[in-house]
C-alpha cells in the first residue's frame, strides 16, 4: 500500500502539526515502511497460535514486603546538594 503526500498533510493538519515539504516526504516514505513491515508480519500463518489466556497463566510468586534500613545513608546520599535531619530537601515545584 503506497501512501500519498496528501493524506500524510491530512494527518499532519489532524495533528495540527506544520510539516514543510521535505517533513512530509520523510513522512511518507517512513509510513511506507512501516505499512511494509505490517504487510510482512500480515503473512505469518498464526492459524497454530492460541491467544493468550490470563485466567489460565500460572500466578506470579510474590516475595513478601520486608522494610529495613538501608545502612550506608552516606552512600545514598553522596549526590544530594541539600539534606535536612537525614532527609532530602527539594526545590518546591507547586504553589
Amino acid at each position: 500500500m503506497r501512501i500519498k503526500p496528501e493524506e500524510v498533510t491530512k494527518v499532519a493538519q489532524l495533528a495540527r502539526l506544520s510539516l514543510t515539504e521535505a517533513e512530509t516526504l520523510q513522512m511518507t516514505r517512513e509510513f511506507d515502511d512501516i505499512l511494509a513491515h505490517f504487510a510482512v508480519i500480515d503473512g505469518y500463518d498464526l492459524s497454530e497460535v492460541t491467544a493468550f489466556d490470563p485466567s489460565q497463566a500460572a500466578p506470579v510468586p510474590l516475595r513478601e514486603d520486608q522494610s529495613r534500613l538501608f545502612e550506608e545513608q552516606e552512600k545514598l546520599h553522596q549526590n544530594v546538594k541539600q539534606r535536612k535531619d537525614g532527609l532530602i530537601v527539594v526545590p518546591k515545584i507547586l504553589d
